[in-house]
């Protein structure tokens, strides 16, 4: 059953009963043992020792001496950051920046652009962004009535959206990678041509700001904001998935510096790593380099508070168990996604979706468009955008000359098809993140958000299609800019 149909059936099988019963935990579990089932040909007792084998080379490596060490240090990272997290909110830190807030922003727009703001600049990884972004904003944004559900999608559009677009992000180093598969001359050159008609993520940074500037919302997302803004119920009255908001002790002798400097002291660090990882192995190391990066921001609050004695050595301790106990759920779910994906691998969905792009035939104008939804409908189902990175990209590099416009096109619409389903995907893990960093119910979430990112996604469409067909990537903005102006003016004097 491998390279076939069976392939996606696990990550559709996911999808359906999450969307379905809102149970992420069975409807993950359920996707992984079918997949190990398909591999085990049926036999149950087979399907369980590949379903352990799997998630456990998830973590710790191949069994051949090749170590997967990404998943585990990206583990570690949340984990420090979720410790840090609980250590700002401790010292006061981050009551003092909402106050700040509250004192210069004295509007939900105001707020809103702020959270915007702090979101684009934080591009150097999408975990870090979502996390940081998160921990911050929302008790902001509480105050302002936003509803989880809209931070949610602020947080997660942005995260994929800003670090696929930022050459120095952890991304640019991977998918430089698998565009070098494909391509004769220099793949990063390659990559900073795409930048510039990589229309998804670019039209969802201006929508993102745009609604948030106007105050605009749309469909399920409209209707949460209004019951935010006039009950004060942030959560529409739902339970968050991850609800492990605790009422931890808050000194009053916090400052602003006291959220800043740490994750200053995170982002140089973490920076730092990857300039010496990079001079001495010519890879970033990007999720080592986080994990060391957080580390030494959790040494360094530690260093800050402790003489000051905004915290005590007793409530450092504890918040090392409470930090634990605020990501374990998230913990928990990016396993399970993490093991799915891996057994799609095994179900070589990769000669599925090659299949599928060999039977296109010479339409190779229509390439660009056509392999956007690929792109889409692959990390929707996986869950995952550089799983798509490195499924799709060196199938579509080759089909054209090496710097064509075409090619040039090929390859944005699969980056771009893989961001839209990396956002919206339920089993993604920038979704999951989003919604654990927000505080809101995960699928009601991925609910609200999809006819946001669809809507997106039809104007990106036609981007691809006429630059495409005209082979002009000119034309293809012209196509986007024409289809975004007509929603926002539609949007404005017709009422929602």
């Amino acid at each position: 059953m491998e390279g076939t149909f069976w392939a996606i059936i696990p990550a559709l099988i996911t999808i359906i009963l999450a969307l379905l019963f809102k149970q992420v935990y069975i409807a993950l579990f359920v996707g992984v043992f079918t997949g190990a089932m398909i591999l085990a040909g049926g036999n149950p007792i087979i399907a369980f020792e590949q379903l352990f084998k799997i998630m456990s080379s998830t973590l710790s490596g191949s069994g051949d001496g090749i170590y997967n060490y990404e998943h585990g240090a990206i583990l570690i990272f949340i984990l420090m950051l979720g410790i840090l997290v609980v250590l700002m909110t401790k010292s006061g830190g981050t009551l003092a920046m909402g106050n700040w807030f509250t004192k210069k922003v004295k509007s939900r727009k105001g707020i809103l652009g702020v959270t915007v703001g702090f979101g684009t600049m934080m591009f150097m990884d999408d975990y870090f962004n979502r996390l940081a972004t998160g921990s911050v904003m929302r008790p902001i944004t509480d105050r302002y009535r936003v509803s989880r559900a809209k931070l949610a999608y602020i947080i997660g559009s942005l995260s994929v959206s800003v670090c696929i677009l930022v050459p120095i992000s952890s991304w640019a180093s991977f998918i430089t990678s698998t565009i070098q598969q494909g391509v004769e001359t220099k793949a990063f050159n390659v990559y900073l041509q795409s930048i510039f008609c990589n229309f998804y993520p670019i039209l969802t940074i201006l929508f993102i700001l745009v609604i948030s500037l106007l105050g605009m919302d749309f469909f399920g997302m409209r209707k949460r904001e209004i019951n935010a803004i006039k009950t004060g119920d942030v959560t529409g009255g739902k339970t968050p998935t991850f609800n492990s908001d605790e009422n931890y002790p808050v000194s009053k002798k916090g400052r602003i510096f006291d959220l800043l400097l740490p994750i200053l002291v995170l982002v140089g660090a973490s920076i730092g790593f990857m300039m010496y990882f990079s001079a001495k192995t010519g890879d970033t190391n990007a999720a080592i380099s986080l994990a060391c990066g957080s580390a030494i921001a959790v040494i360094f609050a530690l260093i800050l508070y402790l003489p000051r004695k905004i915290i005590t050595l007793k409530g450092f301790t504890d918040s090392l168990s409470e930090g634990f106990k605020s990501i374990s759920d998230v913990l928990i779910i990016l396993v399970l996604a993490w093991t799915l994906s891996d057994i799609c691998s095994a179900l070589r969905v990769d000669l599925f979706i090659k299949t599928l792009t060999s039977n296109m035939g010479g339409a190779q104008i229509l390439l660009p468009a056509i392999m956007f939804l690929i792109a889409m409908a692959t990390s929707f189902s996986t869950g995952t955008s550089w799983g798509t990175f490195g499924i799709i990209v060196p199938l579509a590099t080759p089909m054209f000359a090496t710097g064509t416009v075409l090619q040039i096109l090929a390859i944005s619409a699969v980056l771009s098809g893989a961001v839209f389903g990396d956002q919206v995907s339920p089993i993604s893990d920038a979704t999951i993140l989003s919604a654990a960093t927000a505080r809101c119910d995960h699928m009601d979430y991925v609910r609200a958000q999809l006819p946001l990112a669809l809507l997106v996604a039809g104007i990106s469409f036609l981007g691809f299609l006429f630059g495409g067909i005209t082979q002009q990537i000119w034309v293809g903005w012209v196509a986007c800019a024409v289809g975004f102006i007509a929603l926002i003016v539609v949007s404005c004097f017709c009422p929602r």
